[in-house]
């Protein structure tokens, strides 16, 4: 499966938060995943580079949700890893 970098853990679980909430601050992300700022950051843009997330800034701070034609494939994939 060419998906494979989709699968690990902490990419999952921002997934799985961004599903449930539809679009989020990416401080409040971190704070409520308790992920550092880094960390996030970083899984945040291999998620946004493989076109899963999209970005969006008001003035400093960036908003982070899932693209509508991807949410079948994270709802697959989820749904899969449970």
């Amino acid at each position: 499966m060419h998906n494979l970098w989709l699968f690990k853990e902490k990419r999952l679980v921002i997934l799985r938060e961004l599903l449930r909430c539809d679009s989020s601050r990416g401080c409040d992300l971190g704070r409520r995943l308790k992920v550092e700022k880094n960390l996030l950051s970083y899984h945040l843009a291999v998620l946004r580079e493989k076109g899963i997330i999209e970005e969006a800034k008001e003035g400093r701070e960036k908003h982070y949700r899932i693209k509508r034609t991807k949410m079948p494939l994270v709802r697959s994939v989820l749904k899969v890893v449970g």
